[in-house]
């Protein structure tokens, strides 16, 4: 997930629940910019001010969230986001943890998808800096289960660096790093 690279938690089983709701990913990836208010995360993302005060009570009870109560203007709760990268675990031996792994996966692969896709359909608009530096790779290598766990601790630590540089500035956009590392089934439809 996105967020502040200096710091990385693994999400525990009640956070992994809190964020089977595809409104609280959406929450929580908007605060890694900035700290919001229910109202300013509902017009960010075209939901109601209620459903995104409850999802922001959600968040605060499983230890995502807090209230941020540096903001200046104190008429509406304003709250941040508390870790920097969440990582998602995989594995639980927990039905209803394996089911929340899951429903996360399926919401990045699609949010990945649609990202690719919206760049293949725009790529022509983009200036050509952009064009030549985009990138789109798939490689089937054989590798151990400790191997893949070894590559992604690698990626996740060259995407950590590259986090820590300004966020901002002339030149710099918002860009989407997908890392996908599964074994190949055969067969599967």
């Amino acid at each position: 997930m996105e967020g502040d690279a200096a710091s990385t938690n693994q999400a525990s089983g009640k956070q992994l629940r809190a964020l089977s709701h595809p409104i609280r990913l959406r929450i929580l990836e908007a605060l890694a910019d900035r700290p919001g208010t229910a109202s300013t995360l509902a017009r960010e993302l075209g939901e109601s001010s209620g459903a995104t005060s409850y999802h922001l009570r959600a968040l605060h009870r499983a230890g995502l969230v807090d209230e941020d109560e540096t903001q200046p203007n104190r008429r509406e709760r304003w709250w941040r986001r508390r870790h920097g990268w969440l990582m998602i675990p995989t594995g639980s031996t927990e039905p209803d943890e394996r089911a929340a792994e899951a429903q996360l996966r399926a919401f990045f692969v699609e949010r990945d998808a649609d990202a690719v896709a919206r760049f293949v359909a725009h790529e022509h608009e983009l200036e050509q800096p952009w064009r030549r530096a985009a990138f789109i790779g798939s490689w089937n290598v054989d590798l151990t289960p400790a191997e893949v766990e070894a590559l992604a601790e690698k990626v996740v630590e060259e995407i950590r660096a590259a986090g820590r540089r300004a966020r901002k500035g002339v030149g710099r956009t918002r860009v989407v790093v997908s890392f996908k590392a599964v074994p190949w089934i055969d067969g599967a439809p």
